[in-house]
């Protein structure tokens, strides 16, 4: 039996147990869908699309004439921003009426012949057509499927030289406050949708404005994906870089940036005598840190322009807070008034984006490549 039929076995019935109560959800409310319904909504997705290829420093014109797999592609509206760049986009979506949507939303452009659609999950497709395309994309799904840094590495080992990955994953500390928002909702609540909706909108209502505001979803949608969806599985962030290094996948990017990792490699035992092992370990303990606690795109984009001592001060004191208020909440020993921390700002850093590609011997080659997209665009 090959790689593919062996994962697929391992844990099959939980995985596709854990696949089904999610798609139960998502039938009710699809997570992906943006309401892009006039100019103004559009322009915006877009604009927030491109800032996201410029950080990752992935010219837009780079995708002209390339074949692009989305996986978990929801209801198509970041396949429609791909294929308005140039490239033909498949997507693997599990929820047919997230199908249904994306080929409407195709259908009411010129477009249309841009797009194919695979209703499937990506654990019932032939796993070879991977090889068939020169991009990877994973946005916000893995964390949604039983054991995703598996997952993950599922998707690499069936990579080819010179592929682009982009993964967008759950990480278990940018992650933790919406993890205990959704642990004191669902305490308060049990699985009453109805409850759920308000406690949420009754001790959340500035991460939903900034949710809808931001992401161009509805409140329902919010909802479902954050407070109801069954299925939230942060990785940490060692065991994503290590499947990069295990499977030749070289960095090119990531947002927020982790340069250092890849350079340094911290958790990899046979390098501690080739630099200050200790010294880089408490350095991505602090950034994880940092993570848990902030998500001000400022800190954790350049670190250099801030008090180092001034800023662990504080944030060694909120995450001791943040761990303690967890307990609390495991134990049902909390307040309204203990919620304090996990209401206001930004909720941590969420989703971590990758950018790599596969076996690739002259990565610098390619940035320069890249950098030659540049000169017609940014």
């Amino acid at each position: 039996m090959n790689t593919h039929g062996l994962f697929i076995l391992k844990n099959y019935k939980k995985r596709k147990k854990i696949e089904n109560d999610v798609l139960k959800i998502y039938r009710k409310v699809s997570p992906s869908h943006r309401n892009l319904i006039d100019s103004k909504s559009k322009t915006q997705f877009f604009n927030q699309r491109s800032n996201l290829f410029k950080t990752l420093g992935l010219p837009l014109s780079f995708f002209k004439n390339k074949k692009i797999l989305e996986i978990g592609g929801g209801t198509g509206e970041k396949a429609l921003f791909y294929a308005f760049y140039g490239a033909q986009v498949t997507i693997v979506e599990p929820n047919e009426k997230s199908c249904i949507i994306a080929k409407k939303i195709f259908s009411q452009t010129k477009l249309a012949k841009k797009l194919t659609v695979i209703n499937k999950s990506l654990f019932d497709i032939d796993i070879s057509i991977i090889k068939k395309f020169d991009m990877i994309s994973a946005e916000g799904v893995l964390h949604h499927t039983f054991h995703p840094t598996e997952n993950l590495e599922f998707i690499l080992k069936n990579m080819v030289s010179n592929q682009i990955i982009l993964i967008a994953i759950g990480e278990s500390h940018g992650m933790l406050k919406r993890e205990l928002q959704k642990m004191a909702v669902k305490q308060l609540a049990e699985d009453d949708p109805e409850l759920i909706f308000h406690f949420v909108k009754e001790l959340f209502p500035q991460h939903l404005l900034r949710a809808t505001k931001h992401d161009l979803r509805n409140v329902e949608s919010v909802i479902y994906d954050n407070y109801i969806n069954p299925q939230d599985e942060s990785s940490n962030l060692r065991d994503i870089c290590n499947a990069f290094f295990k499977n030749k996948i070289s960095y090119l990017s990531s947002y927020p940036k982790l340069d250092l990792f890849y350079i340094t490699n911290p958790w990899n035992h046979e390098r501690k005598n080739q630099f200050n092992y200790k010294f880089y370990q408490s350095y991505y303990k602090f950034l994880e840190k940092i993570w848990m606690t902030s998500g001000e795109e400022k800190i954790f984009h350049d670190l250099s322009d801030f008090d180092i001592q001034k800023i662990s001060k504080r944030i060694d004191k909120d995450s001791k807070k943040l761990l303690q208020l967890k307990e609390k909440i495991k134990a049902k020993n909390f307040s309204k008034n203990d919620l304090k921390i996990i209401k206001k700002g930004y909720m941590g850093v969420g989703l971590h984006y990758f950018l790599g590609i596969k076996d690739n011997n002259d990565v610098k080659e390619f940035i320069n490549c890249l950098k030659h997209y540049k000169k017609t665009e940014f």
